[in-house]
C-alpha cells in the first residue's frame, strides 16, 4: 500500500510562481483565493487540476471593493470566497460588511457554489445569518472558543490552521467536528510565518526549518493527527476526500 502523505490546502492565497509551480508539481490540490479583480486575473492564469480559484470580496476590502467589480470573476469560481465578518483586525464598519456579506451569500446560493467563511469575532453572528442561506459552508481557521455547534449543527467544514500545535481553540475544532468535516489550510504561507511567530513569541514553539507548502502542511497534518489518534497518511487521504469528494462535491471534476 502507498503510504505517502497525500496534502492537500482547502484555503490560501496567491503566492510566488515558484509557490505555485510546486502546489501542481506535488499535486497538492489548492483553493486559491482572489479578493479583487486583479488578483483573481493571476489566480486564473495558473488555475488547473491542482489550483482551483475561489473569489469574494474579503470583509477587510468591503469599503473599497465593489462587488460589480467581483462578479464576473466569481461567475467563473466553483466556489465562492473567502467572505464574511471581522471585528478583531479590521476597522471596517460592521454594517458596511454584513450588507457586502450578505449580497454574496445569496450570489453563491442562486449560483449554487459552495462558501469560505472568514468568521474572526463575528462567529455568533455569522452563524445566525448563514441558517438563511443554506449551503456547504468552509469555515476557515475557526479559532473561537463559542459558537462550533452553531456551526456543527448547519454540517459545516473546517479547515484547521498551522498553529493547531498549540492554540487551543483550533485543538477544540479537530477534537469536537466529526472527521469527515476537517480540512487543513495554509492561509498562505506568509500566514504560516505569522502563526509561527506567534507560537514563539507566546510558547516558544519553534517553526519548521525552510517553510514551504510540504512542509507547514504536514506539519499542520501532523499536529492534527495527534489529536485524532490516527496516522498521517490515513489522515491525508480522509481529507483529501473531504474536500474533493465533501466540500467541493460536483463543483468540479478532479
Amino acid at each position: 500500500m502507498d503510504r505517502r502523505i497525500v496534502l492537500t490546502d482547502a484555503h490560501t492565497h496567491m503566492g510566488t510562481e515558484a509557490e505555485m509551480g510546486k502546489r501542481k508539481e506535488q499535486e497538492i490540490v489548492s483553493l486559491v483565493c482572489a479578493s479583487t479583480p486583479r488578483e483573481a486575473k493571476a489566480v486564473f492564469a495558473q488555475k488547473g487540476r491542482f489550483l482551483i480559484p475561489t473569489c469574494g470580496v474579503h470583509p477587510w476590502d468591503a469599503h473599497r471593493q465593489q462587488l460589480k467589480d467581483l462578479e464576473g470573476w466569481m461567475e467563473k469560481c466553483p466556489v465562492i470566497g473567502e467572505i464574511g465578518m471581522d471585528s478583531v483586525w479590521c476597522q471596517v464598519p460592521l454594517a458596511v460588511q454584513e450588507e457586502v456579506f450578505l449580497r454574496q451569500l445569496d450570489l453563491a446560493m442562486e449560483q449554487k457554489k459552495p462558501v469560505i467563511l472568514h468568521t474572526k469575532g463575528q462567529e455568533k453572528a455569522i452563524a445566525a445569518m448563514i441558517r438563511q442561506y443554506p449551503n456547504r459552508y468552509l469555515v476557515h481557521w475557526y479559532s473561537c472558543r463559542e459558537y462550533l455547534e452553531e456551526y456543527l449543527d448547519q454540517d459545516c467544514y473546517f479547515s484547521v490552521g498551522p498553529d493547531v500545535g498549540w492554540n487551543q481553540a483550533v485543538m477544540d475544532v479537530v477534537k469536537k467536528v466529526p472527521v469527515s468535516r476537517l480540512l487543513v489550510e495554509t492561509d498562505g504561507l506568509q500566514a504560516v510565518r505569522w502563526a509561527y511567530e506567534e507560537g514563539y513569541r507566546l510558547l516558544g514553539v519553534k517553526a519548521p526549518k525552510n517553510i514551504d507548502v510540504r512542509t507547514a502542511l504536514t506539519a499542520t497534518l501532523e499536529s492534527a493527527d495527534q489529536i485524532l489518534g490516527i496516522r498521517p497518511w490515513e489522515a491525508g487521504l480522509q481529507f483529501k476526500e473531504n474536500l474533493v469528494s465533501g466540500f467541493l462535491g460536483d463543483c468540479l471534476n478532479l
